[in-house]
């Protein structure tokens, strides 16, 4: 019973310091300055299956009126490239569309394609998933930020799906986000980005090889960090939160995501695990269901109440800190609307799930530790490289696929 109340009551603690050490740096205020940084090229490594994509790419447009984007399609995307086709015509002019060959063995898919549009850009890059929306006024904010330092990033927070399994993804980058990202910067400056957006500049990104030089790396946003971080460039971790709209369709496919995130994860922490990346990350993880499991083990009503109150009082304080951090970053016309109790209510539920059953996503890990499904491409991942199993990777010819060659601005 002292076990299970220890557990209940350590998860108390470490929740309410990552809460405080949050607060902190949220309290800290963002650099302004009035002077024009000229115009901003939007990356986005673009490719079909998701149905919220044509919507993405659509609010971006919208949202960004002074960028430029570069879109870059694999040649063979039939289906993202009728996306382009429909949309850029109506951007005047701001839209490059690059048609990209097949992915080479041990070639991150991703990069691959950032390589290949970098030489399009203006000196501001900007790096934005394709199911990424920035909302209006955030590249305003990142480029003021990018003064201060050499790379710039946001905070992940997902707009949530249709279905359960969407919705327990959602629910996992929304309870941890801002707990992961934030509280480390209040003793140190950040060791990795989100690579879903960032912000950097070209000349300096030259300087120390492009994306070329993390090419053959899987996690390119670690990569990209550590590679700043040796050349000692200054990495700027912000409160610019950014929605994202991912479509889960299956339960295998919820798995396989989740296990990709932690596999990742690992990698990161194999690195540059720190005491207090272990005290306020990794322990925090694992102990809503750990505590859970000894309150039942060992018959404690008490220690299940306090494990339990506590995971709730986190839920709700992350979902209040999220609408006010989201609507803090926006004008007031754009504030997010949907903060009814019944929505707040629904996330709640769903990050309690999220939380309890996040120790045992980690423990998929421990099978096949480093073999990964990254969309509809097997990955080895032994080294950090990046190699794709038999029959996962695009075998079609470049000149037979019908986007292969094309590029055109709408």
């Amino acid at each position: 019973m002292i076990l299970a109340l220890g557990a209940a009551g350590l998860l108390a603690v470490l929740t309410g310091v990552r809460f405080a050490l949050a607060a902190a740096v949220l309290r800290r205020p963002e650099p302004v300055y009035d002077r024009d940084s000229g115009p901003v090229t939007i990356l986005q490594a673009v490719l079909s299956g998701d149905p919220t994509l044509a919507g993405n790419l659509r609010e971006n447009l919208a949202n960004q009126p002074d960028a430029r984007f570069v879109w870059l399609i694999d040649a063979s995307d039939a289906e993202g490239w009728r996306i382009a086709d429909d949309l850029a015509p109506t951007a005047g002019g701001r839209v490059e569309v690059i048609g990209v060959p097949p992915v080479p063995q041990g070639h991150n898919p991703k990069v691959f394609k950032l390589v290949t549009g970098l030489p399009r850009c203006g000196d501001l890059v900007a790096v934005l998933d394709d199911d990424t929306v920035l909302p209006p006024g955030a590249l305003r904010r990142a480029v003021q930020a990018l003064a201060s330092g050499d790379l710039v990033t946001g905070i992940p927070v997902y707009r949530p799906g249709h279905g359960i399994w969407s919705r327990l993804i959602a629910a996992f980058v929304n309870g941890n986000a801002l707990l992961t990202y934030l509280p480390p910067l209040a003793y140190a400056p950040p060791v990795t980005i989100n690579g879903m957006f960032y912000l950097t500049r070209r000349s300096v990104l030259e300087s120390l090889g492009g994306f070329a030089a993390i090419e053959d790396r899987l996690c390119d946003d670690h990569e990209l960090a550590k590679l700043y971080r040796a050349a000692g460039r200054r990495i700027v971790q912000t409160a610019i939160t950014h929605p994202l709209s991912t479509t889960v369709p299956s339960f295998g496919a919820y798995v396989q995501l989740m296990r990709r995130w932690l596999v990742f994860a690992n990698r990161l922490l194999g690195q540059s695990l720190t005491l207090p990346t272990l005290g306020l990350v990794v322990i925090p993880s694992l102990l809503p269901l750990v505590a859970i499991a000894l309150s039942v083990v060992f018959g404690s009503p008490l220690a299940l109440a306090a494990a339990l109150g506590t995971l709730l009082l986190k839920a709700i304080a992350l979902a209040v800190l999220r609408h006010r951090v989201a609507a803090a970053g926006c004008p007031a016309g754009d504030r997010p609307a949907d903060d009814r109790p019944a929505a707040i209510g629904a996330e709640i539920v769903a990050e309690l799930a999220a939380d309890l059953l996040l120790p045992l996503h980690a423990l998929t890990t421990l099978v096949r530790p480093r073999r990964i499904r990254w969309r509809d491409k097997e990955i080895d991942t032994k080294g950090g490289g990046v190699a794709y199993r038999s029959g996962s990777a695009p075998d079609r010819a470049p000149g037979s696929a019908p986007g292969c060659g094309r590029e055109w601005r709408g």
